[in-house]
């Protein structure tokens, strides 16, 4: 298979171990970035080595977030999950009409050659593998090289990483191939030609590594690296997924609330007091992060496309975004007017003309036409050129998501109280309106299970746009396609509506069809 091909890059001769420095870590956390080469054998007998090439399986998973580090071995921009799956094709941005790669991806003209699902596709499985080896090795390793313990929290740290993008690859294709040990001899074609999985197959192996991962890590926030909160809440997740489509389990609430309940009760997250605090970049792995990826950009090719890709218009050195992505309008006007996330999350004005604390705070900045309006969350200081290659962590999992989580999983089950909303749903809507009155952004009260659904998935929307779980939440409620469908977003700028090009079987994506013609075990998914 094609992505096969650039697995050996990691595993024959000399190992590259210019691997992550994640930042915001104040435990000490994979401090160290070596520059020397080596190999496995000689780096795999203590715990500091073990610790080192478990850096690399972290280095491997920065697709989970926005991508925008560059791939050791070509150089090359690697996308992520976050933009690439969980926000473009969604009602959250517009993709620009001269968007070379994501249009295809917005407009609902996906094939199977379309690049960026073939890129994603190989750039997962390199990453898979990667992890897989970060398993297999230090898994293999005696107690005189490493204390059992330490061998097996690497070992969970780097299963629950895994899982992570295993969930994004499964909710996108459905019936993948499950990699679960390291490919290190590509002369071997039995060890290519791999069969595809069934959807609760890859379901039940990613649940099994959660729950390795909760069993053995520690409770902790984790500065950046997988914790026990970590994969319960990534366990919630997976849990509620199942209750919707393809799986349309119901079964599963009662797992999510179980799962979710336990980190709520744990103690060791909690709502940062003002919502624009969570994304400053002097504040980064704080209280309601609960696993984020770290980026680190001061010229170690470390870093990610978080508040480049999104951002005001404007040059990328004033503190503007690449001019890729505008934002969909009905999300602004879903805002209450004197909601904070609206001023934290959308740009209205150019960042050559204004700081980005006069866009967030001077409405005299604000432009009147609403077409170049932007999507913006991580506000990018003036007088930086930091291009692909932003230190702003890429936030995976926050407590308000298991919140809102929480009172999914107890209206799915038909248990949610008023109680509840107020203790989760109310709770963020208290911290939106800031000091201001009760009737701005105001209450959810207790209705029907539907009603309570549809206004949890807003309350969603509001908080956590951009983050990369739009399209799961839409996916997993039913409303995918309808969104798609009653999108009208067309403008001198922007992409034709995907509307017309929509059709039901596009709510998965095209397996590559260069990976089908190299693994003929492979079955196209239906309408592609």
């Amino acid at each position: 298979m094609r992505y096969l091909n650039n697995i050996k890059h990691y595993h024959y001769g000399a190992l590259l171990l210019l691997f992550c420095l994640l930042v915001g870590c104040n435990d000490g956390f994979l401090e160290e970035t070596p520059t020397e080469s080596t190999t496995p054998e000689l780096l795999l007998v203590d715990k500091e080595g073990a610790q080192l090439y478990l850096n690399g399986a972290y280095h491997a998973a920065k697709i989970l977030g926005y991508g925008g580090h560059k791939d050791p071995v070509n150089n090359e921009t690697i996308n992520g999950w976050a933009t690439t799956w969980g926000s473009i094709a969604t009602d959250e941005v517009v993709v620009a009409s001269f968007s070379i790669f994501e249009i295809d991806l917005y407009t609902q003209r996906l094939n199977p050659t379309t690049i960026r699902v073939r890129q994603m596709w190989e750039d997962s499985y390199v990453a898979i593998n990667k992890i897989n080896s970060t398993i297999d090795r230090i898994g293999a390793m005696t107690d005189d090289q490493i204390e059992p313990e330490d061998k097996a929290n690497f070992v969970a740290q780097a299963k629950f990483l895994r899982a992570a993008i295993y969930f994004n690859m499964v909710v996108a294709w459905e019936n993948i191939p499950l990699l679960i040990n390291e490919i290190d001899d590509l002369s071997d074609d039995s060890k290519l030609q791999v069969a595809q999985n069934t959807t609760q197959e890859v379901y039940d192996f990613i649940i099994s590594d959660l729950l390795v991962a909760e069993s053995v890590l520690t409770n902790e926030q984790g500065g950046g690296k997988a914790t026990k909160g970590a994969a319960q809440s990534l366990l919630g997740k997976v849990y509620l997924q199942m209750t919707g489509f393809p799986l349309n389990q119901s079964e599963k609430f009662a797992l999510a609330k179980e799962k979710l309940e336990a980190v709520i009760a744990s103690g060791v997250y909690q709502l940062e007091e003002s919502y624009p605090e969570i994304f400053s970049l002097n504040n980064e792995q704080n209280k309601e992060i609960i696993f984020a990826i770290g980026n680190d950009s001061e010229g170690q090719n470390l870093g990610g496309l978080v508040s480049s890709f999104y951002g005001p218009n404007g040059d990328l050195n004033s503190g503007g975004g690449w001019n890729t992505a505008f934002l969909n309008l009905e999300l602004e006007a879903d805002y209450d007017r004197d909601d904070v996330r609206l001023r934290q999350n959308v740009a209205k004005h150019n960042a050559q003309e204004a700081t980005p604390e006069e866009g967030f705070s001077d409405p005299s900045t604000w432009g009147t036409f609403a077409d170049p309006w932007k999507p913006w969350k991580w506000h990018r200081p003036r007088g930086q050129s930091w291009a692909n290659n932003t230190p702003f962590d890429s936030p995976i999992i926050r407590y308000a998501d298991v919140l809102l989580l929480y009172a999914e999983s107890l209206n799915g089950m038909g248990i949610l109280t008023q109680a509840d909303i107020d203790a989760t749903v109310n709770r963020l809507r208290a911290r939106a309106r800031e000091d201001k009155p009760p009737t701005v952004v105001s209450d959810m009260f207790l209705s029907n299970p539907g009603a309570n659904a549809s206004e949890i998935l807003l309350e969603r929307q509001k908080e956590l746009c951009f983050e990369g779980w739009r399209r799961h939440d839409l996916i997993r409620n039913g409303v995918y396609g309808a969104t798609i469908i009653a999108i009208d977003e067309e403008g001198s700028n922007r992409a034709d509506n995907p509307g017309l090009n929509w059709q039901p079987y596009k709510i998965r994506w095209p397996i590559p069809d260069s990976e089908i013609r190299i693994n003929p075990n492979l079955k196209q998914n239906e309408g592609y």
